[in-house]
């Protein structure tokens, strides 16, 4: 628990620099009572294997399975992550340097095989540099040359000892140190020590508040020297802001059991009382171990932290052993059996073995029953939340059965109950495969429907074909518009035209078009209807016939004609206009127009000089109104079936017969 009552927080960086690969390596692990940081730096050319990389999870690998501060356990940490590299090494013999730091939270001891450094910071001063495995620190010792040229000296990458050494691997391990509140520990590979001295890391050191700080500002010192070549660099801080505080008298109480342990020796002078007197001190530091690893399982069942809680009711029950305590080992099994129930559970429910799970919590909650040192109702809350798994995944496979069988609505009943008890024991998992499947039903169902519409429209199509064939426009009118619909919700638009042509084609049959009435021209005699006035006068020389039309003609005809002109006649079945023209110039010949339909109501009423009016063969009555009298040169013709009275217009002349006649003729 020493982590807890202590404040180390750690920072770092790693960059590639210039060069594509970065081949430094940073990594550290937190322990309740003991931590451990390594930073490495690869010193080979293969391009698969990183040596740096490999090496310093060896060290964390071993230091996890055995945390120790003691000098032979971090030698032996280092030894192993040797013979690591010597044993990867196929293609190129891989090498690396490598520092190391492990602590207690309140003691160090660090590491080193090769050049990667330690600096340590005391009071905002530099305290503490580890030495180099290099034949410039060798000749620096030896003072060869200066400390401060050791830096830059061309011998600082002649390595003395490395990681994958050929010869026989030395790393220094240094005695235990005492750490202060606010001491300041950084991890550099010679990337960053290379181009940044202690006293820039120094002045860094005074303006940052946090790791990050200080590293951003250590890189920012590195960068601004402008180096054309920039190698890999790698640092990590560590702030000890606070360290663990240990007992001051227990130093005295071990001085005083050495103490009693010389003093008994020298006075028996026996090694076996020699033995007896260290088998006694190991039993009283089980003993002791016993308690403080037993409440340190209980404090992390009251955290619900049932792995660690294992982990220190093992340790407890193998103290219990040691010191031959049948009751303790007793009861610190029991508490081990039931936690490890707990674990099992746990894992089994992320493994989603939920049957596994459940005879897990099962078992727990029996063993733990009448107990006051478990969560009982907790691992009940398990329990409960397993089985509303387990239904969930019965329903789920009800409904996958039920959709196999193509049964759509009864799978979708199951999926639906499913996936409610899903959300509301929060399994969002399963949630997701319910809803997966929900819509599958729905696309099956859908494209059920679609099929049937599909069928039902076609027969509606079919019906309607059967009904124009068999003459029944309306009801294959009703047939294709019911047809046309269920095309139009399904959304074939093919058919839906094509129902809409042939809705179109059976219209058409159901009401034809109206016929055009032709009028044929009457070959029989023409009946003459004199007009309401006939020709007045012409001019000379001109003939104006009337108009053999078969359409109505116009109200008024041509007033006057140009001399020399000629009027040809026009054919037309409607009446003649009500009025003839009224007189001609002279030299107009003026003859009636053997007609058989109405007169116009205005001929012309006069014409040019050198025009002529002809008489219109046309089988229209002609007009009522007969020439009053010829101009000078113009001769009047009259009609075939009256003639009027010289000097007189048609309605003072007498009818004769064959002009009453043609009034009453159709």
């Amino acid at each position: 628990m020493r982590r807890d009552n202590s404040e180390f927080v750690t920072g770092f960086l790693s960059e590639s620099g210039t060069h594509v690969r970065n081949k430094d390596y940073f990594a550290y692990t937190e322990l309740d009572d003991i931590a451990c940081w390594v930073i490495a730096r690869g010193l080979d050319t293969d391009q698969e294997v990183q040596s740096a990389e490999l090496a310093v999870k060896s060290v964390l690998g071993h230091f996890m399975q055995k945390p120790s501060l003691s000098r032979y356990r971090i030698s032996r940490y280092l030894q192993e992550a040797h013979r690591v590299l010597r044993q990867e090494s196929h293609r190129v013999r891989l090498k690396a340097s490598l520092t190391l730091i492990v602590t207690d939270y309140a003691r160090v001891v660090y590491g080193v095989a090769g050049n990667t450094r330690l600096y340590m910071f005391r009071n905002g001063r530099l305290h503490l540099r580890s030495k180099d495995q290099s034949l410039s620190q060798q000749m620096a010792d030896g003072e060869e040359i200066a400390e401060d040229v050791l830096d830059c000296h061309e011998e600082r990458h002649n390595l003395l000892n490395y990681l994958g050494t050929p010869d026989e691997f030395r790393p220094y391990i240094s005695k235990k140190l005492p750490l202060y509140d606010g001491d300041v520990l950084l991890l550099t590979t010679p990337g960053v020590w290379e181009g940044v001295g202690p006293a820039e890391m120094q002045d860094a050191l005074e303006e940052a508040k946090d790791p990050e700080a200080l590293i951003d500002t250590v890189e920012d010192v590195l960068l601004s020297k402008q180096q054309r070549v920039v190698n890999n660099y790698t640092a990590a801080a560590i702030f000890a802001n606070k360290i663990f505080k240990t007992d001051p008298q227990k130093k005295w109480r071990i001085i005083k059991r050495v103490a009693i342990i010389v003093l008994l020796l020298a006075l028996t002078g026996g090694g076996a009382l020699l033995f007896k007197m260290k088998e006694a001190e190991r039993i009283a530091d089980a003993a002791t171990g016993m308690f403080e690893h037993e409440q340190n399982g209980d404090a992390f069942i009251e955290e619900s932290d049932y792995p660690k809680a294992l982990k220190e009711y093992s340790e407890a029950r193998n103290a219990a052993n040691i010191v031959k305590d049948k009751i303790h080992a007793a009861l610190l099994n029991k508490k081990q059996r039931i936690t490890q129930l707990i674990v099992d559970g746990d894992t089994a429910m992320k493994d989603e073995q939920y049957q596994k799970a459940l005879e897990k919590y099962d078992k727990a909650l029996k063993e733990m029953k009448d107990r006051d040192d478990f969560n009982e109702p907790e691992i009940a809350a398990k329990k409960e939340k397993t089985e509303s798994y387990l239904l969930v995944m019965q329903w789920k496979k009800e409904g996958d059965m039920l959709f196999e069988a193509q049964d759509y609505e009864g799978a979708a009943a199951f999926y639906q109950k499913a996936r409610k008890l899903a959300l509301e024991s929060s399994y969002l998992t399963g949630e997701k495969e319910i809803r997966a499947k929900l819509d599958e039903v729905e696309a099956k169902k859908t494209g059920i429907s679609k099929e049937q519409k599909m069928l039902s429209a076609d027969k509606l199509e079919k019906k309607g074909d059967d009904s124009y064939a068999a003459g029944d426009f309306a009801a294959a009118i009703e047939s294709y518009t019911m047809a046309q619909e269920m095309y139009q919700e399904i959304g074939v638009l093919e058919k839906v035209l094509a129902m809409e042509r042939k809705v179109t084609k059976v219209e058409e049959k159901l009401n034809p078009p109206a016929a055009v009435p032709v009028v044929a021209a009457e070959q029989s005699t023409p009946q003459v209807v004199p007009s309401a006035a006939q020709q007045q006068g012409g001019n000379a020389g001109q003939v104006s016939n009337t108009t053999p039309a078969t359409t109505p003609a116009s109200a008024a005809q041509q007033q006057a004609g140009n001399a020399g002109q000629a009027s040809p006649p026009t054919s037309a079945t409607t009446p003649p206009p009500a009025v003839q023209q009224q007189g001609g110039n002279a030299g107009h010949a003026s003859t009636p127009s053997p007609v058989a339909t109405p007169a116009p109501a205005v001929q012309q009423q006069g014409g040019n000089a050198g025009h002529v009016t002809t008489p219109s063969p046309a089988a229209t009555p002609p007009p009522a109104v007969q020439q009053q009298a010829p101009k000078p040169g113009q001769s009047a013709s009259p009609a075939p079936s009256a003639r009027p009275v010289e000097g007189k217009s048609a309605a003072e002349s007498p009818a004769n017969p064959a002009q009453k006649e043609a009034v009453k003729a159709p």
